[in-house]
């Protein structure tokens, strides 16, 4: 059997590459949040994952390792980015000035709203659960463009009541597939799962109208709900119990130190240490003494928009004495500075930086490889239509899950074995 082997995965969006290694598999992202992550591994007979490792809280990246969450997949640990915890931190400090979220999100003013911003609903309370019901709330109105009804007593059970009555109105003639039944039929039953799981339920509803929002007219709708949904989804899970959680802080500069009892590191981040406030307890972060002043509107939308931001994200890379993986995400590699390379020494796979398209296109400059011929570039770009960074076709070896010729998704996978990396699976990257 091959020591390391590099594939990545054919998720319907995004990007998931699996490394399997001596010492355990690592999976870093996994695509939407559509539940067919679980399946994808189980059929190709991948059974404990040492991390399942997020490098951007984006729908593209986050959803799919949420999957493996929801399904108990056998996962050793999770690595998270710490800017989900600030989100929760803020939502869970929102002052409900909920028109003004509504004008941020590219809705008009509510006929029934009035400003300066009222107290539209006081803080959601009642259980850890709390920040994510927040999170709810504001991803509702974002998708309906409507305020939220004020339930009583207001607590996360009648919230998540609350957003599911807003989302399934008109659901019905929307379409939504078979994800979009499952949800309703769970959201059916809810009454008779615990709290967490509802607040997963809710949250994956919550994607689908998200993903229903068109982006030329509403496009900071779509993108606040789609990443509110991811963390609502966090909560619940959370909230569940059961699963190991590594949070991850991005420091700004590059950082040469592996991850403790992990041939990996995370070359712009740190692991935040266990114990912090909010870390601890991470699904009520910020709460007791020294909690924040109350959060407006402009606040939360910022925080939501720095986690899905573009051109951010933690970097990943796994090296061994013969071979080594690099995992840039949606990074633009800005931490190694105006002047600051990557060296690539060994021979090593290099999972484009955001998916290999052109927003990507500075990051090359920054990585120097000493024989470049020995190098395997992929990328998992979804659209035919867009056109591959110049970084990336100037590359020497390069490979896409899309096929390029026939537009036939072909899964990538390579062995490294006698010092090369083998192609085992995939195509050749022809695009312009």
């Amino acid at each position: 059997m091959d020591s390391t082997l590099f594939r990545v995965l054919p998720v319907d969006r995004g990007e998931a590459c699996l490394l399997s290694t001596r010492r355990g598999a690592y999976l870093f992202d996994g695509g939407g949040l559509t539940g067919r992550l679980p399946r994808l591994l189980r059929e190709r007979r991948v059974g404990r994952i040492r991390a399942a490792v997020c490098t951007s809280a984006s729908p593209e990246r986050l959803g799919g390792i949420l999957d493996l969450m929801d399904a108990d997949y056998p996962v050793g640990e999770y690595w998270l980015p710490e800017g989900l915890l600030d989100l929760a931190g803020a939502a869970g400090a929102f002052d409900g000035g909920f028109p003004d979220w509504l004008v941020r999100c590219g809705w008009p003013v509510p006929v029934e709203a009035s400003f300066p911003v009222p107290d539209t609903l006081p803080p959601v309370g009642g259980g850890d659960l709390s920040a994510g019901a927040t999170m709810a709330l504001l991803g509702a109105a974002a998708c309906t463009g409507r305020l939220p009804v004020r339930p009583r007593p207001l607590t996360p059970e009648s919230a998540f009541a609350s957003v599911t009555e807003m989302l399934l109105a008109g659901t019905a003639n929307r379409g939504g597939g078979e994800l979009l039944s499952l949800c309703l039929d769970g959201l059916s039953r809810a009454a008779d799962v615990d709290p967490g799981t509802r607040a997963v339920l809710c949250a994956r509803l919550l994607a689908c109208r998200a993903e229903g929002l068109a982006v030329s007219t509403h496009a900071a709708a779509r993108e606040m709900a789609g990443v509110l949904a991811l963390a609502v989804a966090v909560q619940g899970l959370l909230f569940r119990g059961g699963v190991r959680v590594r949070w991850f802080r991005q420091t700004g500069r590059l950082e040469e130190r592996l991850v403790p009892r992990h041939p990996v590191m995370c070359l712009n981040g740190l692991p935040v240490p266990e114990g912090r406030e909010g870390v601890s307890d991470p699904v009520r972060p910020g709460r007791g003494e020294g909690a924040p002043a109350r959060v407006s509107a402009p606040a939360v939308f910022q925080a939501v928009r720095r986690l899905g931001a573009s051109a951010s994200g933690l970097v990943f890379r796994y090296g061994d004495a013969e071979c080594g993986a690099l995992l840039c995400g949606e990074s633009k590699l800005s931490f190694l500075g105006r002047r600051g390379t990557l060296a690539l020494t060994r021979p090593t796979v290099v999972a484009a930086p955001q998916l290999g398209g052109l927003g990507g296109e500075e990051a090359y400059g920054r990585i120097r490889s000493v024989a470049p011929e020995a190098d395997v570039w992929v990328r998992s770009h979804g659209s035919h239509a867009r056109r591959v960074a110049e970084g990336f076709r100037h590359q020497a070896v390069r490979l896409c899950l899309r096929g390029c010729r026939d537009r036939t998704v072909q899964e990538i996978l390579l062995a490294f074995r006698q010092g090369r990396w083998d192609r085992l699976s995939g195509g050749s990257c022809t695009c312009l």
